[in-house]
């Protein structure tokens, strides 16, 4: 496909300014010709007065000179040759004034050639840039036409996708990857998310594999929670070789560095589920900003087999797992703060200085939106369409913190039924209870040492007493 830089108006215009200027170069030639001839005449004048002053006026070589004049001799274009130059002649046109169709249209489409740029294949990976966001490269995308294509082509993979041509769909999701680039940590189009959700529908966990570390900058919830559910049936449920605990955990935690507020929609379902309402209008409205509030409600909200919260629901232990998790992190931090990679308690208490954030933007974007549709009633009557209302999601979010906070569930030991593998679960109870353990026995350390510390000052009074009486 090629989109080409001209203006429709200026190339409608192109053929009268053609002619125009061909008329003029015309009359500038004929101007010429016209003072050659001129000049040719006047030579030839002299000429001629000086041949009459030597062979006589009446002279035969005058008249036929001038019988040339009036009757020129034919040109090349009137020759008929015969015998061996007639291929020649039949291929070869010797008319100088000729001008060649094929060679004209040859030159007009070199003309046209250098005004034209191959935006596919000058703007592949930078298709949703603007020009003030693309300092490095000389050609910037057109807007909004690129961003209109990419638009189209996520519409087509998910009308095949909906029809059940998976390859389609596919191809047409790659497609929107390779062209808009997959190294930026955002997207203007839902074709990186529903790759993922058909390729965990469609049961290629490799395919899925190969796709996160494409979009490792990315920060979607779909992307980075679907990752770690898949790491998670590599390492638990399927026992693949090159799958651990440890790698599960550290993409877990990388997706809840990302959205804290889906981990807890994930832990304690049932809870967080009595808490929310209208969230059926949050989920038909979608492209939710990553990391935000909406984006975690979104994502828990979607219980369909394919995709959000029934992928994890239909996996074995899954959500076992993560509450596991976070209860281990919140009741045991030291045993994860050596690490970068590990969860560790401040990322999942930042939850309230994100949600915090979130409402004091939203407050702002909202006041500034409504000093503009103030105006625009006055001139336009009013329009409809609102974006949802993050405060009230947000509200119902801090309602199922603190149900769980004063129900206690934050302060529960950790399960490991989740656990396939028998020799695992032994290990894991064995350490949960070795670090109980430990802090047993730290507490009645520190209350030994608090009363042997009495009897040593009871101690020093009885001989400083005994040494008065002596």
């Amino acid at each position: 496909m090629r989109l080409e830089k001209w203006d429709p108006a200026e190339e409608a215009k192109r053929p009268d300014q053609e002619e125009e200027a061909d008329h003029l170069k015309r009359v500038k030639l004929y101007s010429e010709n016209m003072k050659l001839d001129e000049d040719a005449r006047k030579i030839a004048q002299h000429d001629q007065n000086l041949l009459n002053a030597k062979r006589g006026i009446n002279n035969s070589h005058h008249r036929r000179k001038a019988n040339l004049k009036k009757k020129p001799r034919p040109g090349p274009e009137t020759w008929k040759l015969r015998g061996a130059a007639r291929p020649a002649w039949e291929v070869y046109d010797f008319d100088t004034r000729y001008v060649d169709p094929h060679i004209k249209a040859k030159e007009e489409a070199a003309e046209k050639a250098t005004r034209i740029r191959n935006v596919i294949a000058l703007c592949r990976g930078r298709f949703a840039l603007d020009s003030d966001d693309d300092d490095k490269h000389d050609f910037h995308p057109p807007q909004p036409q690129c961003r209109e294509f990419l638009s189209s082509l996520t519409q087509l993979g998910s009308l095949h996708l909906e029809k059940k041509n998976y390859s389609s769909a596919r191809k047409a999701f790659l497609e929107v990857l390779e062209l808009e680039g997959t190294s930026w940590p955002y997207s203007i189009t839902n074709a990186r998310t529903q790759l993922m959700n058909m390729y965990l529908e469609t049961n290629r966990p490799a395919s899925a594999r190969r796709l996160w570390e494409q979009l490792e900058n990315d920060g979607s919830a779909w992307i980075r929670y679907s990752a770690a559910l898949i790491e998670y049936v590599s390492w638990n449920l399927l026992q693949e070789k090159g799958s651990t605990a440890e790698t599960a955990e550290k993409l877990l935690t990388k997706a809840i560095r990302g959205n804290v507020y889906v981990a807890f929609f994930l832990g304690w379902r049932d809870t967080m589920d009595n808490a929310m309402e209208y969230t059926e209008e949050l989920v038909e409205y979608g492209d939710c900003d990553s990391g935000s509030i909406l984006e975690a409600i979104e994502y828990a909200c979607s219980t369909g087999e394919d995709k959000g919260m029934g992928m994890w629901e239909g996996t074995e232990g899954s959500l076992e797992w993560v509450r596991s998790v976070i209860l281990r992190v919140l009741n045991d931090d030291d045993r994860v703060c050596a690490d970068q990679d590990s969860l560790t308690k401040a990322d999942l208490l930042s939850w309230e200085t994100k949600l915090s954030k979130e409402e004091e933007s939203f407050d702002e974007k909202r006041n500034e939106q409504e000093e503009i549709q103030k105006t625009e009633d006055d001139i336009e009557g009013g329009r409809n369409d609102q974006e949802p209302d993050l405060l009230m999601y947000a509200g119902m979010f801090r309602t199922g913190m603190d149900w769980l906070q004063d129900a206690g569930d934050f302060l529960k030991s950790p399960s490991y039924a989740y656990l396939n593998d028998v020799e695992k679960k032994e290990e894991e109870m064995l350490d949960t209870h070795i670090n109980q353990g430990d802090m047993k026995i730290q507490n009645v350390n520190d209350s030994s040492s608090g009363a042997t510390g009495g009897d040593d000052e009871d101690s020093e009074t009885e001989t400083e007493s005994d040494d008065d009486s002596s």
